[in-house]
Protein backbone atom coordinates (compact mmCIF):
# COMPACT_ATOMS: atom_id res chain seq x y z
CA UNK A 1 0.00 0.00 0.00
CA UNK A 2 1.34 3.57 -0.94
CA UNK A 3 0.29 6.95 1.04
CA UNK A 4 -0.41 9.78 -0.49
CA UNK A 5 -0.75 13.65 0.75
CA UNK A 6 -1.19 16.06 -1.86
CA UNK A 7 -3.68 18.89 -3.09
CA UNK A 8 -6.28 17.91 -5.45
CA UNK A 9 -9.70 19.20 -7.18
CA UNK A 10 -12.50 17.68 -7.23
CA UNK A 11 -13.81 17.11 -10.66
CA UNK A 12 -16.54 14.16 -10.23
CA UNK A 13 -18.58 12.15 -7.27
CA UNK A 14 -21.18 9.85 -6.87
CA UNK A 15 -23.16 8.73 -4.11
CA UNK A 16 -21.42 5.43 -2.86
CA UNK A 17 -23.84 4.72 0.01
CA UNK A 18 -26.71 6.63 2.35
CA UNK A 19 -22.63 7.89 4.15
CA UNK A 20 -20.07 7.50 1.54
CA UNK A 21 -18.53 8.82 -1.59
CA UNK A 22 -16.69 7.98 -4.96
CA UNK A 23 -15.05 10.78 -6.33
CA UNK A 24 -12.26 11.70 -9.33
CA UNK A 25 -9.59 13.85 -7.38
CA UNK A 26 -7.41 15.65 -10.13
CA UNK A 27 -4.06 15.71 -7.26
CA UNK A 28 -1.00 17.87 -8.67
CA UNK A 29 2.01 15.60 -8.37
CA UNK A 30 0.38 12.66 -8.64
CA UNK A 31 -2.28 13.04 -11.50
CA UNK A 32 -5.76 11.53 -11.37
CA UNK A 33 -6.97 9.07 -8.44
CA UNK A 34 -10.07 7.77 -8.03
CA UNK A 35 -11.23 7.29 -4.36
CA UNK A 36 -13.39 6.08 -2.04
CA UNK A 37 -14.58 8.28 1.00
CA UNK A 38 -16.06 5.90 3.88
CA UNK A 39 -18.48 8.05 5.75
CA UNK A 40 -17.31 11.88 4.02
CA UNK A 41 -21.11 12.21 4.43
CA UNK A 42 -21.34 12.11 7.81
CA UNK A 43 -21.48 15.33 9.97
CA UNK A 44 -18.57 14.38 12.30
CA UNK A 45 -16.38 12.57 9.08
CA UNK A 46 -12.85 13.69 8.27
CA UNK A 47 -13.67 14.70 5.29
CA UNK A 48 -15.37 18.75 5.70
CA UNK A 49 -18.74 17.95 5.15
CA UNK A 50 -18.45 15.53 2.37
CA UNK A 51 -16.73 16.01 -1.52
CA UNK A 52 -18.08 18.65 -3.71
CA UNK A 53 -17.00 19.53 -7.47
CA UNK A 54 -14.81 22.02 -8.15
CA UNK A 55 -13.32 22.12 -4.67
CA UNK A 56 -9.72 22.79 -3.85
CA UNK A 57 -8.24 20.49 -0.67
CA UNK A 58 -5.83 18.60 0.87
CA UNK A 59 -5.92 14.55 0.49
CA UNK A 60 -4.37 12.11 1.79
CA UNK A 61 -5.09 8.76 0.41
CA UNK A 62 -3.71 4.93 1.05
CA UNK A 63 -3.48 3.28 -2.86
CA UNK A 64 -4.47 -0.45 -3.20
CA UNK A 65 -2.51 -2.56 -5.83
CA UNK A 66 -6.04 -4.86 -5.21
CA UNK A 67 -8.29 -2.47 -6.31
CA UNK A 68 -8.78 0.71 -8.70
CA UNK A 69 -10.30 2.94 -5.77
CA UNK A 70 -7.75 4.51 -3.49
CA UNK A 71 -8.94 4.90 0.31
CA UNK A 72 -9.20 8.38 0.66
CA UNK A 73 -8.69 8.73 4.66
CA UNK A 74 -9.11 12.69 4.68
CA UNK A 75 -9.83 15.91 2.80
CA UNK A 76 -9.01 19.16 4.54
CA UNK A 77 -11.43 21.28 2.24
CA UNK A 78 -8.95 24.52 1.34
CA UNK A 79 -11.30 25.93 -1.20
CA UNK A 80 -14.82 25.87 -1.28
CA UNK A 81 -15.14 27.57 -4.65
CA UNK A 82 -18.62 28.99 -3.53
CA UNK A 83 -18.31 31.91 -6.53
CA UNK A 84 -18.12 29.50 -9.32
CA UNK A 85 -21.94 28.77 -8.31
CA UNK A 86 -22.78 32.58 -8.64
CA UNK A 87 -23.49 32.97 -11.73
CA UNK A 88 -24.61 30.85 -15.17
CA UNK A 89 -21.45 31.34 -17.19
CA UNK A 90 -18.72 30.51 -14.41
CA UNK A 91 -20.92 27.79 -13.72
CA UNK A 92 -21.04 26.49 -16.56
CA UNK A 93 -17.36 27.32 -17.03
CA UNK A 94 -16.12 25.82 -14.15
CA UNK A 95 -18.27 22.54 -15.04
CA UNK A 96 -16.74 22.21 -18.44
CA UNK A 97 -13.07 22.83 -16.87
CA UNK A 98 -13.51 20.06 -14.44
CA UNK A 99 -15.88 17.44 -17.18
CA UNK A 100 -12.68 17.37 -19.73
CA UNK A 101 -10.16 16.30 -16.95
CA UNK A 102 -11.18 12.35 -17.31
CA UNK A 103 -11.87 12.68 -20.82
CA UNK A 104 -8.27 13.46 -21.08
CA UNK A 105 -6.39 12.44 -18.09
CA UNK A 106 -5.03 8.88 -17.37
CA UNK A 107 -5.39 7.96 -13.99
CA UNK A 108 -2.55 8.79 -11.85
CA UNK A 109 -0.33 10.76 -15.04
CA UNK A 110 0.76 13.63 -13.32
CA UNK A 111 0.12 16.79 -15.50
CA UNK A 112 0.80 19.27 -12.73
CA UNK A 113 0.35 22.39 -15.80
CA UNK A 114 -2.95 20.96 -16.14
CA UNK A 115 -3.82 20.99 -12.24
CA UNK A 116 -2.85 24.74 -11.87
CA UNK A 117 -4.44 25.91 -15.01
CA UNK A 118 -7.43 24.22 -13.35
CA UNK A 119 -7.30 25.95 -10.76
CA UNK A 120 -6.25 29.40 -11.85
CA UNK A 121 -9.62 29.06 -13.76
CA UNK A 122 -11.99 28.24 -10.76
CA UNK A 123 -10.19 30.79 -8.41
CA UNK A 124 -10.86 33.45 -11.20
CA UNK A 125 -14.67 32.14 -11.45
CA UNK A 126 -14.89 31.85 -7.37
CA UNK A 127 -13.95 35.47 -7.37
CA UNK A 128 -15.60 37.21 -10.22
CA UNK A 129 -18.54 35.02 -10.63
CA UNK A 130 -21.12 37.14 -8.43
CA UNK A 131 -20.49 40.15 -11.32
CA UNK A 132 -22.52 41.58 -13.39
CA UNK A 133 -20.43 44.10 -15.64
CA UNK A 134 -20.45 43.43 -19.34
CA UNK A 135 -16.71 42.64 -19.31
CA UNK A 136 -16.94 39.11 -17.16
CA UNK A 137 -17.99 37.15 -20.18
CA UNK A 138 -15.81 38.49 -22.20
CA UNK A 139 -12.74 37.79 -19.51
CA UNK A 140 -13.88 34.49 -18.72
CA UNK A 141 -13.93 33.10 -22.76
CA UNK A 142 -10.49 34.23 -22.13
CA UNK A 143 -9.49 32.65 -19.31
CA UNK A 144 -11.79 29.01 -20.69
CA UNK A 145 -9.62 29.41 -23.96
CA UNK A 146 -6.36 29.93 -22.43
CA UNK A 147 -7.62 26.49 -20.18
CA UNK A 148 -8.51 24.61 -23.18
CA UNK A 149 -4.67 25.58 -24.74
CA UNK A 150 -2.93 25.04 -21.90
CA UNK A 151 -4.70 21.34 -21.40
CA UNK A 152 -3.93 19.89 -25.14
CA UNK A 153 -0.35 21.22 -25.28
CA UNK A 154 0.40 19.62 -21.82
CA UNK A 155 -1.15 16.06 -22.71
CA UNK A 156 1.03 16.71 -26.17
CA UNK A 157 -2.29 17.02 -28.10
CA UNK A 158 -1.60 20.80 -29.26
CA UNK A 159 -3.19 21.62 -32.86
CA UNK A 160 -0.51 22.14 -35.20
CA UNK A 161 -0.80 25.11 -36.60
CA UNK A 162 2.96 25.98 -38.21
CA UNK A 163 2.20 23.82 -41.64
CA UNK A 164 -0.24 22.33 -43.22
CA UNK A 165 -0.78 19.39 -41.87
CA UNK A 166 -1.99 17.52 -44.83
CA UNK A 167 0.96 18.38 -47.24
CA UNK A 168 3.64 19.42 -45.04
CA UNK A 169 3.82 22.81 -46.97
CA UNK A 170 4.19 25.95 -45.26
CA UNK A 171 1.16 27.72 -44.92
CA UNK A 172 0.46 30.72 -47.62
CA UNK A 173 -1.91 33.97 -47.08
CA UNK A 174 -5.24 33.14 -47.14
CA UNK A 175 -8.67 34.53 -45.94
CA UNK A 176 -9.81 30.97 -44.89
CA UNK A 177 -8.15 27.48 -44.07
CA UNK A 178 -9.55 24.22 -42.82
CA UNK A 179 -9.14 22.81 -39.50
CA UNK A 180 -8.91 19.00 -39.39
CA UNK A 181 -9.44 17.36 -36.22
CA UNK A 182 -8.99 14.06 -37.50
CA UNK A 183 -5.47 15.03 -38.82
CA UNK A 184 -4.81 17.51 -35.92
CA UNK A 185 -3.99 21.24 -37.50
CA UNK A 186 -4.64 23.56 -40.17
CA UNK A 187 -4.57 22.45 -43.89
CA UNK A 188 -4.36 25.39 -46.60
CA UNK A 189 -7.40 24.11 -48.65
CA UNK A 190 -10.69 23.29 -46.89
CA UNK A 191 -13.22 22.90 -50.25
CA UNK A 192 -11.09 20.44 -51.57
CA UNK A 193 -10.88 18.01 -49.28
CA UNK A 194 -14.65 18.74 -47.98
CA UNK A 195 -15.63 17.77 -52.05
CA UNK A 196 -13.55 14.49 -51.19
CA UNK A 197 -11.74 15.28 -54.05
CA UNK A 198 -7.95 14.55 -54.82
CA UNK A 199 -5.17 15.71 -52.60
CA UNK A 200 -1.75 15.35 -52.55
CA UNK A 201 -1.45 12.85 -50.12
CA UNK A 202 -4.44 10.55 -51.71
CA UNK A 203 -5.83 10.54 -48.32
CA UNK A 204 -9.63 11.00 -47.82
CA UNK A 205 -9.95 13.71 -44.58
CA UNK A 206 -13.61 13.36 -42.71
CA UNK A 207 -14.98 16.39 -40.72
CA UNK A 208 -12.83 19.52 -42.19
CA UNK A 209 -13.60 22.98 -40.48
CA UNK A 210 -13.50 26.05 -42.16
CA UNK A 211 -12.01 29.07 -40.25
CA UNK A 212 -10.63 32.07 -40.30
CA UNK A 213 -7.48 33.53 -40.99
CA UNK A 214 -7.25 35.56 -37.61
CA UNK A 215 -7.77 32.40 -35.31
CA UNK A 216 -5.13 30.33 -37.11
CA UNK A 217 -3.30 33.41 -37.00
CA UNK A 218 -3.88 33.53 -32.86
CA UNK A 219 -2.95 30.01 -32.29
CA UNK A 220 0.39 30.28 -34.30
CA UNK A 221 1.18 33.04 -31.97
CA UNK A 222 0.85 31.23 -29.06
CA UNK A 223 3.44 29.22 -28.62
CA UNK A 224 3.97 26.30 -25.61
CA UNK A 225 3.25 28.05 -22.77
CA UNK A 226 1.78 31.42 -23.39
CA UNK A 227 0.58 33.44 -19.64
CA UNK A 228 -3.28 33.95 -19.26
CA UNK A 229 -2.37 37.75 -19.91
CA UNK A 230 -2.17 37.44 -23.91
CA UNK A 231 -5.85 35.30 -23.94
CA UNK A 232 -7.24 38.66 -21.85
CA UNK A 233 -5.52 41.05 -24.47
CA UNK A 234 -7.52 39.67 -27.45
CA UNK A 235 -11.54 40.61 -28.06
CA UNK A 236 -14.57 38.72 -26.54
CA UNK A 237 -14.77 37.47 -30.23
CA UNK A 238 -11.55 35.90 -30.86
CA UNK A 239 -11.62 33.98 -27.35
CA UNK A 240 -15.37 32.73 -28.72
CA UNK A 241 -14.19 31.45 -31.94
CA UNK A 242 -10.62 30.02 -30.53
CA UNK A 243 -12.42 28.21 -27.18
CA UNK A 244 -15.43 27.03 -29.22
CA UNK A 245 -12.45 25.40 -31.90
CA UNK A 246 -10.54 23.76 -29.66
CA UNK A 247 -13.87 22.53 -27.42
CA UNK A 248 -14.98 21.07 -31.23
CA UNK A 249 -11.11 19.12 -31.38
CA UNK A 250 -11.33 17.84 -28.07
CA UNK A 251 -15.15 15.94 -28.78
CA UNK A 252 -13.57 14.70 -32.00
CA UNK A 253 -10.66 13.57 -30.14
CA UNK A 254 -12.82 11.99 -27.39
CA UNK A 255 -15.26 10.50 -29.63
CA UNK A 256 -17.89 11.58 -27.38
CA UNK A 257 -20.83 14.34 -26.61
CA UNK A 258 -19.63 16.31 -24.11
CA UNK A 259 -22.87 17.71 -22.33
CA UNK A 260 -20.80 20.47 -20.27
CA UNK A 261 -19.63 21.74 -23.54
CA UNK A 262 -22.65 22.38 -25.22
CA UNK A 263 -23.65 26.08 -23.71
CA UNK A 264 -20.05 27.08 -25.50
CA UNK A 265 -21.01 25.87 -28.44
CA UNK A 266 -24.24 26.66 -29.19
CA UNK A 267 -24.87 29.12 -26.25
CA UNK A 268 -22.57 31.84 -26.31
CA UNK A 269 -23.16 34.75 -28.93
CA UNK A 270 -20.34 36.52 -30.39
Amino acid sequence: MTLIEDHAICVRTWDWSETSQTAVLLSRDHGMIRVLAKGSKRDRSAFSGGLEICTLGLMTTILKPSSDLALLTQWDLLGPMLGVRRSLIAYNAGMLAVDLIPRLIQDHDPHAAVHDSLLELLVFCDEHGARRDESLESELMGMLAWYLWTVLVAIGAMPIVDHDVLTGDPLTPADVYGFSAQLGGITQDPITIQLGQQNPSNMMVEGVWRIRAQTVEMMNSLGQSPPVQRFMERSKDQNIRLARLLGAYIRERTGSEIPAMQWLLTGIKE
